[in-house]
């Protein structure tokens, strides 16, 4: 077995650092559907209206909310995407207290590919359910992928949600999802 490993280059973790130091490996889950189907525009038109997007989840374990992924399908221009995480009452669909924000820097080169907005410190309840959204500042917009439309309600734990300057408080959609990953650091 020795051998195979040295053989893999695998680097196994030193259990004695591990027990002097207390630090424990943690296991990350992962929710959502990453399945590519059409998309939705988010960012700034030049209509001069601002229109944004989101998505509710429930989590499925106790522990780090590390990232959550998004795949811009179209990146037009540059932008500064920003992603807000709140709490979420799903019986009445009530966007509750914000809970975390991260920025990411979007560009044409970052088009095509999975982008990561890497949260800051935000613990999540099994069984709680959250919601984010997405605008962009500086301009540009986003085409985020949704799922396939013929995959009837791709991600079952959640809706989708589209909102514009003109209509803050948007709509809720049962049968489709962004194509989005989230992953929980499990404590």
């Amino acid at each position: 077995m020795a051998y195979l490993l040295r053989t893999l280059k695998y680097k196994l973790p030193d259990m004695d650092q591990i027990q002097k130091t207390g630090a424990e490996i943690n296991p990350v889950v992962s929710i959502g559907n990453k399945t590519i189907g059409p998309y939705y525009w988010v960012g700034h038109c030049i209509n001069g209206i601002d229109y944004y997007a989101g998505q509710t989840f429930k989590s499925t374990a106790n522990g780090k909310l590390k990232r959550i992924k998004l795949f811009p399908s179209i990146v037009y221009g540059i932008t500064d995407a920003k992603l807000s995480i709140y709490t979420f009452d799903q019986n009445s669909h009530l966007w509750q207290e914000k809970k975390a924000e991260a920025s990411q820097h979007v560009s044409k080169a970052m088009e095509g590919n999975w982008i990561s907005f890497e949260i800051p410190e935000f613990e999540v309840k099994s069984g709680v359910d959250y919601a984010f959204k997405l605008s962009c500042n500086s301009g540009g917009m986003l085409a985020i992928a949704e799922c396939p439309w013929d995959d009837f309600d791709a991600y079952p734990d959640g809706e989708q949600w589209i909102g514009s300057s003109d209509s803050a408080e948007g709509y809720f959609h049962k049968d489709f999802d962004l194509a989005f990953e989230a992953q929980i650091e499990k404590s």
